[in-house]
């Protein structure tokens, strides 16, 4: 079994845990539509209609329809509608009707800045049973910059408090770049004002089709940058960037290690190590085009097509790719680093490399300054 500390007392573990011994999927992504109310110069997803055209069209609402009778026949649970913005897909209100009828725990990840009174009303009929909110500042200023919108702020708060006043569960997300870090402290605290618990998210990819669609490479932190804020609270975070700029110095001492010759099993089959990632096992991830992959991050690698040859069998060709797709690159086999990679999954390879066979040198550097820097932090040597 994967390694995690199951507590059975919890049916949503008991759950898991038999859907990964079953190796059946148990929770989606929809990814319903690429258009967004935001105009995030980093974004990997959002396009206009005519950069899109290449990559396929919109699923209309009775063909998600008939994929949610697919999946929740196959056995899942746990739907997450994201995009995009979710709730600017046409015919979203249907679709988020039917689907909450069918009896789907569903999940809403947006950026709750385009809500209409119509989509607040739904939400108040057929409360979700998550909201996952994703920040892009801690205030109108900073949205501008990020988004493009100068009073996104303010309408994200008073859905996130609509949110709150209907007793849905809400999460919030604190995408950091460039223009926005300097917020951080100011998330912290709004955290704590809402009582709504938070994460950051330092994990900047380039646009999933074509990197000229986002300024993704421009907004991101360095490897350093990201290090040092990653290892400090909100209100230290003036400090983690001066101490970014000593640390950017490390990297000259940095070596990628070499690639090892391929080792054999005695049977005369070549070994392999495999990244151990629960959601792979049982969940899935669906694309606007109709694209589908174990994650969303894959969406724009090889993928299975569940709309032309029906989810069961998308869900079996993928199930019999994980070995592949998961397994290691060979040059990180050789890696001290290896145990300590939190993030070097064949998602965050497929967004650096466009392969989930090829590290991604942004997420080598980090790692190993990451490492240094706990080092440094706790005045240990290496």
């Amino acid at each position: 079994m994967l390694q995690k500390e199951w507590d059975l007392t919890k049916i949503e573990d008991r759950i898991q845990k038999r859907a990964i011994e079953r190796r059946r999927p148990l929770s989606c992504i929809w990814e319903l539509t690429y258009h967004c109310n935001f105009h995030c110069r980093m974004c990997y997803v959002r396009m206009t209609d005519e950069q899109a055209a290449p990559f396929g069209r919109l699923r209309t609402v009775d063909e998600w329809l008939d994929m949610a009778r697919q999946i929740y026949d196959a056995g899942v649970l746990y739907l997450t509608l994201t995009g995009g913005e979710c709730t600017l897909y046409p015919g979203f209100e249907r679709l988020y009707e039917q689907l909450y009828g069918m009896g789907f725990r569903l999940c809403i990840m947006s950026n709750a800045g385009a809500y209409k009174d119509g989509t607040r009303e739904l939400f108040r009929k057929f409360p979700p049973h998550r909201a996952a909110i994703t920040l892009y500042g801690g205030s109108n200023q900073t949205y501008a910059a990020v988004t493009g919108d100068p009073y996104g702020f303010d309408k994200v708060l008073e859905n996130i408090r609509y949110f709150q006043s209907i007793g849905v569960r809400i999460t919030l997300n604190f995408t950091v770049i460039r223009q926005n870090v300097l917020d951080y402290p100011i998330i912290g605290r709004l955290s704590q004002q809402l009582n709504v618990p938070y994460t950051i998210t330092t994990d900047i990819a380039e646009h999933q089709r074509d990197p000229s669609f986002s300024d993704a490479a421009a907004c991101r932190l360095t490897p350093a940058q990201r290090a040092c804020v990653d290892c400090h609270s909100p209100e230290d975070v003036v400090k983690a960037l001066e101490d970014a700029e000593s640390l950017e110095m490390e990297l000259q001492n940095f070596r990628m290690p070499p690639v090892p010759f391929r080792e054999s099993s005695s049977d005369g089959t070549q070994k392999t190590m495999l990244n151990d990632c629960i959601g792979s096992y049982t969940g899935g991830a669906i694309l606007w085009n109709g694209d589908m992959q174990c994650c969303i991050s894959m969406g724009a690698y090889h993928h299975q097509k569940p709309f032309e040859i029906g989810f069961e069998k998308a869900w079996e060709q993928m199930k019999n790719e994980h070995g592949f797709i998961f397994q290691y690159p060979g040059i990180c086999r050789n890696c001290q680093l290896l145990s300590e990679c939190e993030h070097n999954c064949p998602g965050r390879r497929v967004e650096g490399t466009k392969s989930p066979l090829e590290p991604d040198l942004y997420i080598c550097q980090y790692s190993y300054l990451l490492k240094l820097y706990k080092s440094r932090i706790n005045n240990q040597k290496i």
